[in-house]
């Protein structure tokens, strides 16, 4: 467990936590599916089990970080380094309807970066968001990440593709 302040921790992935953050998905779905490719394959607090497990060796492994966010002793989302190869990888974020809004994922992001630079040795941070997903591109900017350009109909979304953002921050730029 780390603490970003008194009230925000990221916590390793645990089973029980799978009812929770699987509520979390349920109560802003509609949100998350337009944003997030995975959303709808999550549909039951089973499927969350299963996927903690999952991330739990992965973590273990070193192929995936995978945080839980904790706000006020309550799940509120996941934050993670995942594709890490060749000294780069992709950070994911998500939080609860609830939570957005409140500096949480900037907090988050911070201690991520630094289990990334120093952990985990990489040398370069990626940060995928839908060019229309506002609010994760603005968590990429307040967090001095650089846009490196707009790849096309790279995201997901049902039947259609969204263009993403590539947003990066290197070590050295910490």
């Amino acid at each position: 467990m780390s603490t970003v302040t008194d009230f925000l921790q990221l916590k390793e992935p645990a089973v029980t936590d799978a009812t929770a953050l699987y509520n979390l998905i349920e109560q802003d779905r509609a949100y998350l599916e337009q944003w997030l490719p995975w959303a709808d394959s999550m549909q039951s607090a089973a499927d969350e089990a299963a996927f903690l497990q999952y991330s739990q060796q992965r973590n273990a492994d070193r192929k995936l970080w995978l945080r839980i966010i904790w706000v006020a002793d309550q799940p509120a989302g996941m934050i993670d380094i995942h594709e890490m190869k060749d000294g780069h990888g992709e950070i994911g974020y998500w939080l609860g309807r609830d939570f957005r809004k409140r500096g949480v994922v900037s907090h988050c992001l911070a201690l991520t970066e630094q289990a990334a630079f120093t952990a985990l040795h990489l040398n370069k941070l990626i940060i995928l968001a839908a060019t229309a997903n506002t609010a994760s591109r603005h968590v990429a900017e307040r967090n001095h990440y650089h846009l490196d350009g707009i790849l096309r109909q790279h995201i997901p979304s049902g039947n259609d593709y969204h263009d993403a953002a590539i947003y990066s921050k290197l070590k050295t730029e910490q």
